[in-house]
């Protein structure tokens, strides 16, 4: 099934959904439940690690990179990935948190990076020029190439910020509702009305209503608290990017209360057959040392502005505030360009971000997904 096709038959399938997966906060809990719980939660950990294990069509380290990177004593970055998994279509990311660890501060920056941003696609393999379109749809393009959606969002996430992506999680909604749940909810500040479909794409009486004021979510009302952008005074996509990062907070504070074996454990069974990553489980253990401070955790969003010059809704990202998170992703990975690489993917324009005249690949089909239409997404 071509990907116009899909799109062309959005109402029959309803919305897509826009959802955050908060896979770093979640690792980081059960790289710290493996110390505090001993062998039980340790080998239950490394079970699920090994089934979710796949290699990226690059091998085993970035482009970008002279070297592999070793996440135990090197400074690195992950990428995290949370999809919409449908059957028989190409899944998209519906968001995208680029992490990145420094060993001497033990500080983790992240930022999070709105899924109709409009960027340069990036073929991994140097096949096809995709042109400029939605960083979302390059996963739904690689997806549909021989299943590399990862491999093609993590290239163009690589173009984007001239920074190496060292490994990736790539998980689906369902965990995330089964992680909430598993954590007894979460506590959270709801800022004002939101009027969401529910995980099923149901609206009306099935819709998921919170109101203003401090709460406990559930991992339905969680869900809906993160993929709300177009209720009133939702703030739009950087609106749901700040609660996105709150939702990250919430999850750790509340998981550094957990005193259960038994709820650790199932936070973890909350992953089984829902994630991939080429993280190693002695690798994923190597996070603990960032589990304890929510202090060292640092989150950035990208600026930009609403763009309909093409008749297609896209975020057009601010290239001054875009060159300033890049220099701070470098100084936080003490990275320096590799001599001899890639230089059409590291030297590509800087500007690429917000022009559509090189755009090879027609969005009419692809982008219809945000133009406007009337949900409360």
């Amino acid at each position: 099934m071509t990907l116009s096709r899909i799109e062309n038959q959005k109402k029959k399938h309803g919305k897509r959904k826009k959802i955050l997966i908060i896979v770093l906060a979640v690792l980081l809990v059960l790289a710290g439940s493996g110390v505090s719980y001993g062998y039980y939660l340790t080998k239950k950990l490394e079970t699920v690690t090994g089934n979710a294990q796949k290699k990226l069509a690059r091998g085993n380290k970035s482009d970008l990179r002279a070297e592999k990177v070793d996440p135990v004593k090197d400074d690195f970055s992950i990428l995290f990935i949370g999809i919409d998994k449908r059957k028989n279509e190409p899944s998209r990311s519906d968001a995208l948190i680029l992490a990145t660890f420094n060993h001497a501060t033990n500080k983790v920056h992240m930022v999070s990076i709105p899924r109709d941003s409009k960027v340069q696609i990036i073929d991994p393999t140097h096949t096809r020029d995709y042109g400029i379109s939605k960083i979302t749809h390059a996963h739904a393009y690689g997806d549909a190439n021989n299943g590399q959606g990862a491999d093609y969002t993590i290239a163009t996430v690589e173009n984007l910020f001239k920074v190496p992506v060292d490994y990736y999680v790539q998980v689906d909604f369902d965990a995330f509702m089964k992680i909430i749940n598993a954590l007894g909810g979460v506590e959270m500040d709801v800022p004002v009305k939101l009027v969401t479909q529910n995980s099923k794409d149901k609206k009306g009486k099935n819709a998921i209503v919170l109101k203003p004021g401090k709460q406990l979510l559930n991992g339905e009302q969680a869900l809906a608290l993160v993929r709300n952008r177009k209720s009133p005074g939702a703030g739009g996509d950087f609106g749901r990017g700040r609660r996105q990062m709150a939702m990250i907070e919430a999850i750790v504070k509340k998981s550094s209360k957990l005193s259960s074996v038994t709820k650790y454990s199932k936070v973890i069974d909350s992953l089984d057959q829902n994630f991939e990553t080429n993280l190693t489980f002695g690798q994923l253990l190597s996070l603990r040392q960032y589990a304890g401070s929510l202090s060292g955790i640092k989150t950035l969003q990208l600026k930009g502005t609403d763009d309909m010059s093409t008749g297609i809704y896209y975020y057009a990202l601010d290239d001054n505030y875009l060159n300033k998170v890049r220099t701070q992703l470098r100084e936080q990975l003490n990275y320096q360009t590799v001599a001899g690489s890639d230089s059409s993917q590291e030297n590509s324009s800087m500007n690429g971000t917000s022009s559509s005249s090189s755009s090879t690949t027609s969005d009419s089909g692809l982008a219809t997904d945000s133009s406007g239409s009337a949900s409360n997404q």
